[in-house]
C-alpha cells in the first residue's frame, strides 16, 4: 500500500518499532471452546463451561505465581501448560478421568501453535507493513513463551520481523525495564529512538515509556489505570492507529 508523506514525518525519529503480539497482532478465536472440544474428542464431555472459564482465570493466576513467566526459571513453558491444563480440568470437575488429562494437554499444546486457534487482528500485517515499508527495523516484544515463532509463523507473521523477543527467552516478563534495554543494545540505538505497540497500559505504555521508550496503545476500551498521557497515544483499532500514523501529526 502507498505510504503517505505524513507516516514518514511521524516515525521519522525512530529506527526501530516492536509490537506486542496477542491482542495487537493476532488474537485468540475461542479458548475456551477448543479446550472443551478437545476434551469431548477425548471423551470427556459435559464440562460446565462457566465453572471451566472461572477454574481457568483461577488456575492461570496461580501457576503464574507459582511458576512465573511461563516456568522459564522452573519447569519449563511446556510442563507449565501441561499442568495448567490439568488443574484447570480437575477444578472445574472432580471427577474427570484423570487418565484422560496427559492427552488432552498435550493434543492443547500443540493446536495452540497453529493458525486453529488464532485469527488476525485488522490491518495489523497492514501496519507491519508500512512500518518495513519505510526501512525501520521490525521486532516484536511479547510476554510469551518460547513457542511464539512457532506460531508467528503458523499466521504468516514469520518473515515480517527482524527478531522477536519473548520474555520467556529474556528471563524477564514487561513492563521490567531489561526486557526493552534488550533489542537496544543489539542495535546499538539510543531508546529515544525505539517506539513500541501494544495493547497494555502497564505492560506495554508504561513498560516502553519508563526505558525512554515512546508508545502506542490500542484500547477498545480503557483501563480503569490509564493515565491521561496514554489516553492521547491510544487508539481504539489498529486500523484507527494506522489511520492517524498516515493522515494525523502524533505528538510523542
Amino acid at each position: 500500500m502507498p505510504l503517505t508523506e505524513q507516516f514518514v514525518r511521524n516515525l521519522q525519529r525512530f529506527r526501530l518499532v516492536t509490537f506486542d503480539v496477542t491482542d495487537t497482532l493476532i488474537k485468540l478465536k475461542d479458548p475456551v471452546t477448543q479446550y472443551l472440544q478437545t476434551a469431548a474428542a477425548c471423551g470427556v464431555r459435559d464440562i460446565n463451561r462457566t465453572n471451566f472459564e472461572r477454574c481457568f482465570r483461577q488456575q492461570f493466576k496461580l501457576m503464574s505465581e507459582q511458576h512465573s513467566n511461563f516456568g522459564c526459571h522452573t519447569i519449563g513453558w511446556q510442563n507449565w501448560w501441561r499442568q495448567l491444563v490439568i488443574n484447570t480440568f480437575n477444578c472445574a470437575d472432580a471427577t474427570v478421568p484423570q487418565d484422560k488429562l496427559p492427552a488432552i494437554a498435550e493434543h492443547l499444546l500443540n493446536v495452540f501453535r497453529t493458525s486453529a486457534c488464532w485469527s488476525h487482528v485488522d490491518c495489523a500485517a497492514d501496519l507491519v507493513q508500512c512500518v518495513r515499508g519505510i526501512g525501520k527495523s521490525v521486532g516484536v516484544i511479547s510476554n510469551f513463551d518460547a513457542s511464539l515463532p512457532k506460531v508467528l509463523k503458523a499466521m504468516d507473521f514469520d518473515d515480517k520481523f527482524d527478531f522477536v523477543l519473548t520474555s520467556y527467552e529474556a528471563g524477564v516478563m514487561k513492563p521490567d525495564p531489561s526486557i526493552f534495554e534488550i533489542p537496544v543494545k543489539m542495535l546499538s540505538i539510543e531508546p529515544n529512538q525505539a517506539l513500541h505497540i501494544g495493547n497494555k497500559f502497564d505492560m506495554d505504555y508504561i513498560g516502553a515509556r519508563q526505558s525512554g521508550w515512546s508508545s502506542l496503545l490500542v484500547q477498545s476500551q480503557f483501563e480503569p489505570a490509564t493515565s491521561e498521557e496514554a489516553r492521547r497515544h491510544s487508539y481504539p483499532s489498529i486500523a484507527q492507529m494506522l489511520y492517524a500514523l498516515e493522515f494525523e501529526e502524533i505528538n510523542w
